[in-house]
């Protein structure tokens, strides 16, 4: 699929990690926008994602953030969070995004990080790693589905005011 450099980087900084995630993040940022050529490439984008599976569109979307390289700095902070994924390897999360309301809401006590194992999961497709902000009785649910062999807990921390206090200091992720 040929896209502009303008399409490129809009790929490049999406946090979705499905077709109607992305779908969504793109309408969102056009629909907000004030500038007239982001305005165009969102709508591009939006038209040549749409024509594709939702294979075919999340491939694309990964291609870009894999193998994409910015031409100048980065001037947005999505494509400073980016290149800063990219460049580290990690590995994109489904779920809560790392920065996501979920982590600052008042009520929020734990982060894990989680590997699906089980069909059988509540959350997540088997072979899937996850990232979710839980309250304490979220966390116990979490427990007790890891007990049941559902998931793998992989990282844990403790959530205070937005802040992660990591149980380990080599387990952050």
């Amino acid at each position: 699929m040929n896209l502009t450099e303008s399409e490129k980087r809009l790929a490049y900084q999406i946090e979705s990690t499905d077709q109607i995630g992305t779908l969504h993040e793109l309408a969102l940022m056009n629909r907000y926008t004030r500038k007239p050529e982001i305005k165009e490439a969102t709508e591009s984008l939006l038209a040549k994602l749409r024509s594709l599976s939702a294979d075919e569109c999340m491939a694309v979307v990964r291609d870009i953030q894999k193998n994409y390289r910015l031409p100048d700095k980065p001037r947005t902070i999505g494509e400073q969070l980016a290149e800063a994924r990219q460049q580290s390897g990690a590995e994109k999360l489904t779920g809560h995004d790392i920065m996501g309301l979920e982590r600052f809401a008042p009520d929020t006590r734990h982060m894990i990080v989680f590997d699906v194992l089980s069909s059988d999961s509540p959350v997540g497709w088997k072979g899937e790693r996850m990232r979710l902000f839980l309250t304490e009785q979220g966390y116990q649910k979490s427990l007790d589905n890891q007990d049941k062999g559902h998931i793998k807990i992989k990282n844990h921390a403790r959530v205070m005011g937005g802040h992660l206090h990591y149980d380990r200091k080599d387990m952050v992720l």
